[in-house]
């Protein structure tokens, strides 16, 4: 059963529907005419946060007061959440528009919002992959590790920063974990310490 309606709990609903977009809340999925959308975790939460109330103004400091609970961050987190965002699901692009700034203010999720209930989303198989499971999340202060950027998205090359406390492993995993749904040929893991001795 599909109904519209004002102000959704998107964690009880099975689908919340937006243009070609589906959101999975329990799944922590995003998909775009049912392949996978690679979005960090707090972009998906300030997603959730915001088609739990659709056309509703929505204060910077709640949103930040949800997506970072209990913790200090600098304003200039949620911009880069908000703007993160905004790349995946082509705001602007189109004459798609999905988020509105109030200045000063806050955000507004402006696109019809429609929740299905009780019917399963329909979802690609994902890209084949070979990727063991990261054991931590990986977080950047400034930008988090697990949000790649266009660039990184687009080349051949990618420069890794992470935080000191992150090993090398977990920070390449939780990055490539999250390209997976962008590559249509998967993501593979090669071992090259066979070879070492070759």
């Amino acid at each position: 059963m599909a109904t519209d309606t004002h102000r959704v709990t998107a964690s009880a609903a099975t689908c919340i529907v937006f243009g070609p977009f589906r959101l999975l809340s329990m799944q922590r999925l995003l998909t775009q005419s049912g392949k996978p959308v690679p979005l960090g975790s707090r972009a998906f939460d300030l997603l959730v946060a915001m088609l739990e109330r659709p056309g509703e103004l929505i204060s910077k400091e709640e949103l930040m007061a949800r997506v970072w609970p209990n913790t200090f961050v600098a304003p200039e987190n949620l911009s880069v959440q908000i703007a993160a965002l905004r790349r995946a699901l082509g705001d602007g692009r189109g004459g798609n528009r999905y988020i509105v700034n109030t200045p000063g203010r806050g955000y507004r999720f402006v696109a019809p919002v429609t929740v299905e209930t009780g019917l399963p989303c329909e979802v690609e198989a994902a890209a084949p992959a070979n990727l063991p499971a990261p054991s931590m999340s990986v977080i950047d202060p400034a930008r988090t590790a697990d949000e790649p950027g266009e660039s990184e998205q687009q080349g051949h090359a990618v420069t890794l920063l992470r935080p000191v406390q992150v090993s090398q492993t977990e920070a390449a995993l939780a990055l490539l974990k999250k390209l997976l749904g962008a590559r249509e040929s998967g993501v593979w893991v090669i071992d090259v310490r066979a070879l070492e001795g070759s």
